[in-house]
Parts: C-alpha cells; sequence; structure tokens
C-alpha cells in the first residue's frame, strides 16, 4: 500500500513537473512568436520610413523645378536645366532627369529640327515615330546625357497612358505627382514615374481648370524600383522579405516577396502605397531546453519549482516595490512645498513597504516637539520629543526603530498601547529624516496590520522610501526659501523705492533685509560728508516692536584699510568675532555669537562712498551654505542708489520749503483775533508749489484773507504764485468789491498770448471784527469752514465760481456771522484730498477734527487739523493752511 502510494506520489510528482515543464516551454515559445512580431512590425514601420524619405526627396527635389522658367520667354534654357539637374541627381535616387516641354501640332517640324530627332513612342518595347495628334509632351532636355539617356530626346510621354495621367495629375494639383508602377524608356527598367509641373512665373494659379492650362512644361523620371528596394533593404536585417506596391501593383519586391508578415499603408502625392515586410525570426531555443530539462531533470526540476516559486513571489513583490517607488518618486519630484510633499507621503509612500499607514513627524521651531501628519486623520498631531514612542525614539536616537509585533511593542512603550490597540496596529518602523550635513529634519514612520519580519529587502525599501521624502522635504525647503527671498527682495525693493528720507532708508533695509539677503541681522551706516564718522543704524531689540532700530555715530578711520577696501567697492567678508574686533563699528554692531559679517559698500554714481551694509549670519546648529555674495551686491546696489536719491530729495526739499517760505508774508498782529498758519510741501514730489496763504489789515476793523492754489509745480508755479498774490493783494487793498476781485485778476493777469492760460484757485475773506460778519468768496476754491462757540462746523459752500484767470464774471458774495470763539479755517485741497478716495471723504475728515478740537489757541487747532489730515503719509500736493481764532467781538466804537 505504502509503496502504491510512494509510486503515485512520484508519478504524479513527475507528471506535474512535466505539465509545468510543458506549460513553461509553451509560455517561451508564445512569448518568442510576440516578440518576433512586435520586431517585423518594427521592421515594416522602418523600411515604410524609408520608402516616405524616398518619395519625400524626390517630391522635394522636383517641386522648386519652376525656378528654372525664364519669366520673358517662359522657356527653360539647357544651361538652368542643367544646373538644377545635377543637383537632384546627386541627392535622390533618380538617375535621369528629363525636361518635358508642351509642343503642338504646328509646332513639331520646328521642336523637331531643333532637337535634331523625330518624336519617338513606346511600341512593342521599342521606340517609334509618334502619332499625329494635338499636342505632345516631348523630353527636351536630359542629364546626365549617356548612350541611353540621348534616346530619351523627342520622346513623348503623353503618348503612354500612365504617363499621360501622371502628368494630368501634376498639372491639376500644381505639385509634384507620381505615377502607378512603369517600364522607363529604353531599357526597360521597373519603377514609378515623378513628374512636376513648370509655371511661368507670376502666372496666378486660381483653380484646377487654370492648373491643367497653365504649366509651360515639365520635369520628370523615373524612380527606379532596384534602387528604393535597394535603400529599403538596407534599414532591415538579411532575410527580411518585403514588398512595396500602390493600387495599380507591385512596385518592387524581394526574390521571395512576404507571403503574409506586416502591412503598413501610406498615402504620397496622389498614390497611396502599401509597404509589407516579413521577417519571423522567433528564438525558441529556450523553449526547447525548457522541454527537454523537464524530461531529463524531472524530479530536480520539482524540487527546484517550489524554491523558484517563493523566489518568485519575493521578486514580484520587490519589482511591484520598485514600481511604487518609482511613482512615488514622480509624485514627490513635483511636491514644491512642505504641504505638497506631505500629501504625497501620506498618499503614496505606504505603498512601496505595503503597510497600513504612514505618517511623517518634523520639529517645531523650538525642537522641543514633533508635529506628526497621519495616514486617515485630519490635522497634526503634536508630540513632546521626550515622550517614549518609535517617533520620538528614531528622532533621538537618529537611527532606524523596528517593532516587530505586538509582544515587542508592548515590552517597550506601554503609553499609547491602547489606541495602537483600537487602531490594530500589530508592527510598526520610524525611520529618521536627516539631510547630508547630518542634520535632523523629521522622522517618517509606518505601521502594518500583521506582524512583520522586517528582512533586508523590507528594510531596503523603507530606506529608499526615507530617502525619497527626505530630499524632497529638502528641495521643497530651498524652493520655498528660494520663493521667499525672491519675495522678500522683491518687497525690500518696493519699500526702497517710496524712501525718501536717510531715516526711511535704515528703516526698510533693517526691517526688509534679512529676509531678502536670507541673513539674521542687517545693519547700515551712513558716511558723513568728510568721511571721518558714520551714524550706523542697527536691529535694536523691543518687546511689541518688530523692526526697531537705533542708531549710533562712530568715529571712522578714513585712511584705515577697512575704508580703503570699501571705497574700491569691494565686499568684506569676516567668518569669526575673532576678525572684527580690531574694528570698533563693527564690533558695536555685533553683539551676538556670529558665524559670518559680511559688509558690502554703498557706492553712488560718482564713485563716492556712501555708507556701509552689513549682513550678519548668526551661528546656528548645524551647516548652512554660504551667502549669496551676488544678491548681497543687489540689495547693496538699490541700497546706494535709494541713498544718494534720498540725499538729493533732502537737499532740494529743504531748499524748496525754505524758498517757499521765503515766498509767504508773516501774518499780522490783530487785537481780538489770533491767527496761525501753515505750509507743507508735496512729500512725494520735489517741485516748487504755488499754495500761499495772505492776510492784510484793511481800515474800519477789518482784515481781508486770502487762501489760493496757482496750477502747477517748479520756479513757475512759484512765479505765477507771487504775480496772483500780488495782484489779489493789491485789488483788496485798494478797497475794491470782494465779489469782483476774481474778473479783474484775470483780466489784469492775461498775457497778449490767448494759448498762455495761467490759472489759481483761491478762497477770499473780509472779517469784520467790530460787526462780527465774514464775507467770503470761492474762486474754483474748496470750501472754507467755521466753527462756532457752541461747536457747530459750517462749511461754506456757497458764493463759488470759476478760478481767477479764467472767470470773467463778478461773484456772489456770502456773508456768515461770527462771534467770540468763532474759528475760520481756510486751506487748499492738499490738506484733504487723497487719490485711493473721494474728496468728500477728506473734506468730513476734515470737518470732524475740527469739531472735535480741543485745543484753543490757533496754532494748536492747526497742528491738530495737520496731523488727523495727514497724519505721517507722503502727500502728493503741497498743503497751506489758515486758522482764525476771534477771542473777542470789538464795539466799532471802542476801536
Amino acid at each position: 500500500m505504502s509503496r502504491r502510494f510512494g509510486r503515485g506520489l512520484t508519478a504524479g510528482v513527475v507528471a506535474a513537473i512535466l505539465v509545468v515543464g510543458a506549460g513553461t516551454s509553451a509560455a517561451l515559445y508564445l512569448q518568442a512568436e510576440r516578440i518576433a512580431d512586435r520586431q517585423e512590425g518594427t521592421l515594416a514601420n522602418r523600411a515604410t520610413r524609408a520608402v516616405q524619405s524616398i518619395n519625400t526627396a524626390v517630391a522635394a527635389s522636383l517641386g522648386g523645378a519652376s525656378a528654372m522658367v525664364d519669366e520673358d520667354t517662359a522657356q527653360v534654357d539647357e544651361v538652368r536645366f542643367d544646373s538644377f539637374a545635377s543637383g537632384v541627381v546627386n541627392t535622390t535616387l533618380l538617375p535621369v532627369l528629363a525636361d518635358v516641354q508642351v509642343v503642338t501640332a504646328d509646332q513639331r517640324a520646328a521642336v523637331e529640327a531643333e532637337l535634331g530627332a523625330r518624336f519617338t513612342q513606346a511600341a512593342d518595347g521599342k521606340l517609334v515615330p509618334s502619332d499625329a495628334r494635338d499636342e505632345y509632351l516631348v523630353i527636351r532636355f536630359v542629364y546626365p546625357r549617356s548612350t541611353t539617356s540621348v534616346q530619351l530626346l523627342g520622346f513623348d510621354i503623353s503618348s503612354e497612358p500612365i504617363r499621360a495621367a501622371a502628368a494630368e495629375a501634376a498639372a491639376s494639383r500644381g505639385a509634384v505627382a507620381f505615377s502607378a508602377p512603369v517600364l522607363s524608356q529604353p531599357d526597360g527598367q521597373a519603377g514609378f514615374f515623378a513628374i512636376a509641373p513648370l509655371y511661368r512665373p507670376g502666372v496666378a494659379l486660381g483653380s484646377p481648370s487654370k492648373q491643367r492650362g497653365a504649366p509651360v512644361g515639365f520635369v520628370a523620371s523615373l524612380v527606379p524600383a532596384a534602387a528604393m528596394l535597394d535603400t529599403v533593404r538596407a534599414q532591415l536585417p538579411s532575410g527580411a522579405r518585403v514588398s512595396i506596391a500602390d493600387t495599380d501593383g507591385i512596385l518592387a519586391a524581394t526574390p521571395a516577396p512576404p507571403s503574409n508578415g506586416h502591412h503598413v499603408t501610406i498615402t504620397q502625392a496622389n498614390r497611396t502605397w502599401t509597404i509589407s515586410v516579413e521577417y519571423h525570426d522567433a528564438d525558441h531555443s529556450s523553449a526547447l531546453l525548457s522541454l527537454v530539462a523537464a524530461l531529463l531533470l524531472a524530479a530536480a526540476v520539482g524540487v527546484s519549482l517550489w524554491r523558484n516559486m517563493r523566489q518568485t513571489a519575493e521578486l514580484r513583490r520587490a519589482a511591484l516595490g520598485v514600481r511604487r517607488l518609482g511613482e512615488l518618486s514622480e509624485h514627490l519630484a513635483v511636491a514644491d512645498s512642505r504641504d505638497d510633499v506631505f500629501k504625497v507621503v501620506l498618499a503614496a509612500a505606504a505603498d512601496p513597504v505595503r503597510s497600513a499607514w504612514v505618517s511623517v513627524a518634523v520639529p517645531s521651531p523650538d525642537g522641543r516637539t514633533l508635529s506628526t501628519v497621519r495616514t486617515g486623520e485630519q490635522g497634526v498631531v503634536d508630540e513632546s520629543v521626550s515622550a517614549p514612542s518609535p517617533v520620538t525614539d528614531a528622532w533621538n536616537t537618529r537611527a532606524g526603530v523596528f517593532i516587530a509585533d505586538d509582544a515587542a511593542f508592548r515590552g517597550l512603550y506601554e503609553r499609547g498601547l491602547q489606541q495602537r490597540v483600537a487602531r490594530g496596529v500589530a508592527s510598526s518602523a520610524a525611520l529618521p529624516l536627516r539631510r547630508p550635513d547630518g542634520e535632523m529634519i523629521g522622522v517618517v514612520s509606518w505601521e502594518w496590520k500583521e506582524p512583520q519580519r522586517f528582512g533586508e529587502g523590507e528594510r531596503s525599501a523603507m530606506q529608499a522610501t526615507a530617502d525619497l521624502v527626505q530630499q524632497s522635504l529638502e528641495r521643497a525647503d530651498q524652493h520655498e526659501q528660494r520663493w521667499a527671498s525672491a519675495s522678500a527682495l522683491l518687497a525690500l525693493s518696493q519699500r526702497l523705492s517710496v524712501a525718501r528720507t536717510i531715516n526711511q532708508v535704515a528703516e526698510a533695509v533693517i526691517e526688509a533685509g534679512p529676509a531678502a539677503a536670507t541673513a539674521d541681522h542687517v545693519g547700515v551706516g551712513f558716511m558723513n560728508e568728510s568721511g571721518t564718522a558714520f551714524e550706523l543704524f542697527h536691529p535694536v531689540p523691543a518687546p511689541g516692536r518688530a523692526g526697531a532700530h537705533g542708531s549710533t555715530t562712530l568715529p571712522v578711520n578714513a585712511n584705515g584699510a577697512l575704508m580703503s577696501v570699501l571705497r574700491r567697492g569691494q565686499p568684506i567678508e569676516f567668518h569669526d568675532r575673532s576678525q572684527i574686533e580690531r574694528f570698533p563699528m563693527l564690533t558695536e554692531l555685533i553683539r551676538f555669537d556670529m558665524e559670518r559679517l559680511v559688509c558690502m559698500p554703498l557706492i553712488d554714481s560718482n564713485g563716492q562712498l556712501r555708507g556701509v551694509l552689513a549682513f550678519v549670519f548668526v551661528a546656528k546648529a548645524g551647516r548652512r551654505p554660504p551667502p549669496d555674495i551676488g544678491r548681497l551686491a543687489t540689495i547693496a546696489d538699490v541700497t546706494a542708489q535709494t541713498v544718494e536719491r534720498a540725499m538729493l530729495y533732502v537737499q532740494e526739499h529743504e531748499l524748496v520749503v525754505n524758498l517757499q517760505r521765503q515766498t509767504l508774508a508773516d501774518l499780522p498782529r490783530v487785537d481780538g483775533l489770533d491767527m496761525a498758519a501753515r505750509y507743507l510741501p508735496s512729500s512725494a514730489t520735489l517741485g516748487l508749489g504755488g499754495d500761499w496763504y495772505d492776510v492784510y489789515v484793511l481800515d474800519g476793523g477789518r482784515i481781508g484773507a486770502v487762501v489760493g492754489d496757482v496750477s502747477g509745480h517748479g520756479i513757475d508755479a512759484i512765479a505765477d504764485m507771487t504775480e496772483f498774490r500780488t495782484t489779489i493783494s493789491t485789488l483788496l487793498r485798494t478797497d475794491q468789491a470782494l465779489g469782483a476781485v476774481p474778473a479783474m485778476s484775470t483780466t489784469l493777469l492775461r498775457h497778449e498770448h490767448v494759448d498762455d492760460l495761467r490759472f489759481a484757485t483761491a478762497g477770499l475773506m473780509i472779517v469784520d471784527v467790530a460787526a462780527g460778519i465774514l464775507s467770503y468768496i470761492r474762486a474754483g476754491h474748496p470750501p472754507m469752514l467755521v466753527r462756532h462757540a457752541d461747536g457747530e462746523v459750517v462749511l461754506l459752500e456757497r458764493g463759488g465760481g470759476a478760478p481767477i484767470g479764467v472767470t470773467e464774471e463778478d461773484i456772489d458774495v456770502q456773508t456768515v456771522t461770527v462771534g467770540a470763539g468763532a474759528v475760520v479755517v481756510a486751506y487748499t485741497d492738499g490738506l484733504i484730498e487723497r487719490r485711493e478716495e473721494s474728496i468728500d471723504v477728506g473734506l468730513e475728515r476734515l470737518r470732524r477734527a475740527l469739531a472735535e478740537c480741543t485745543g484753543v489757541t490757533a496754532d494748536a487747532i492747526a497742528d491738530t487739523l495737520v496731523t488727523e489730515c495727514l497724519g505721517d503719509r507722503q502727500t502728493a500736493d503741497d498743503t497751506a493752511l489758515l486758522v482764525i481764532v476771534l477771542q473777542q467781538v470789538r464795539d466799532a466804537t471802542t476801536d
């Protein structure tokens, strides 16, 4: 019984091995067949490209033939033809090129005499005299000329249906046409006829009928099928069977044409071609050897089969892991930020190691906790680095942690055990993520639902995945740093573009410079005129004040080594604090552990050293790349230009203010009145403004007041303002009617030239202190304001007219009662206008500021109005302000 069972078992094993061997052999056989079939298709495509290349070269060569046609005679002379034909014959398979002329019946005798040959046609493989017909297509020139080719002179290609059809097709298409298979004349070589029409230059080819009638001739040749076949076969291995055919039959084929094989159909010119290739070179040796081995070594194969099955399974798993690792790499390659990297890791990093979950942990800025994102969980989990877990152990030890099963986990990590069991985790592993210099950047970990052996293959797959994650995080950090640095450099440039003073330049550099330079701190110093000292601006720690800075004036050795190098425009780099201790101006700035200091000179357009930029890099854990000197130089160049502009701006701005104020008169002292005036030049432009204010003492206890604004800026505006002011003042002092002053001023100021238009807006007032009456008009000017003693603020919106210089009519004078304690405010539009808002908003801001003002003196009120309406913002226009406070209303009899 046991023997029969043993024999049966043996027979079964042998039979099974034979079946497997036979199946393997069959599979190898079919695989070899498939490979051979794919190879055959590849060869067919290669042969097709060779045919396409030949035909394309022929069509391209003949396509430019019309250039030979003389514009005047509409003929092709032999010299031009030979020049053109030699290029075609030397670059294509065409052995002979012929010039074909269209000849009518009445031209035949003359052309035959010119050729010295009779018109011929083919008959029974011979050339015989051509039949009479209305029109001939006669070969007039051939190249190269040989004993055989000259026999073609006078040959009428229209005598053959195939060649005639090709000529008709070429004329109809207006382009090169190919014929069906045809024999050449006179040697009978097989091929196809290629023919291109010749047109007289300048002839319009608007329709097919015109194309057929337009050719003055053709160029033609026979493409030899044998040469084409040789060219194709040169692209194929020996033994390949090839045929080239068009719709009318086989053009060329190997001695043993393909009986099956692969077929490719193409269309070129006016013909459809089919290229067939048969090359069945299947290698069945592997199948035969496998079958023989299965027959001879059945028992051994049976044993090894079981082992191979296991190895195959492992290889498949490894191959699958490699493929999934490649897919992970592809996804990570396009992740430009840490968030993108995390998303890819959570979606695909579990697949290469066949885990159920994956997580990534990165340190907090202070390094005390690890922030973890995990598959299937929303949000981020923060974990102290001192709390024991596989992730924190991998972080702290900088080595991999592998927990093979639940027992191992229970022995090491009691904390989190309940949560682990609830999630169904049976094993886990964690690997540190380290930069090439050893700096830790995070931990990647995996969890499985089943226990794991963590063999060499599994650990290699995890390490490869961790390397990809680390590289992607590092690349994402670099990308974000470059983006942040570029954005910071743009932000610094924008800040510097609007800086108007040295202090503003320093503030912009100290606040925005570190991010732009990827430095920790930036300081800046500006040289005095003599070059013996400079004012150093440097960051100062201040709670609640980001970017706070202070300044210190330090002496400088003008002839010292440091200044000499900087004056030459060269940067200076210090690699530790000991190198800078001999420079007091630098030690004043460096008050912390420094890794590197780079000083960049600020050189103006005249080559003068204006100051120094100091970029400070604080020593940190781990290494970081050295500073980009090119970027630092760019920041220094932009800063130097801004400094030069700021210095010029300050000088010109002071000149503007002094010149403007010199043109404005001091306010008179008037009993019962408290008056204050302000003039503020534009902070956004350097041009001289045309705003002014003026107060005049008139008779009868009255005062006249004017606040005006001449259009434009510059010296011309100052001159115009002086002229307007003088004219208006003169008219008011001569007791002219208030409403007539604008029109009279227009008349007096108008020049002889009509196109010389000058105008100004103005608010004119007369205050009768004794009567407590304010009379006013507005010549295109914003409304004045009156705040009464009870706090009510009134806008004097009536009494308006056109600006002075434009108006020619009197303006109706308006009056308003003003008692003791009343405040009268007149101003120019620079006080209320802002580009980003309506003028009504600015007017309401002024009205509210006047209503809420607690000051009682004119100076206090003026300061409050300027602060509330302008603040510290840059203004695009000059501002003039006049405040009059009526302290008491005097009786006229007491004057």
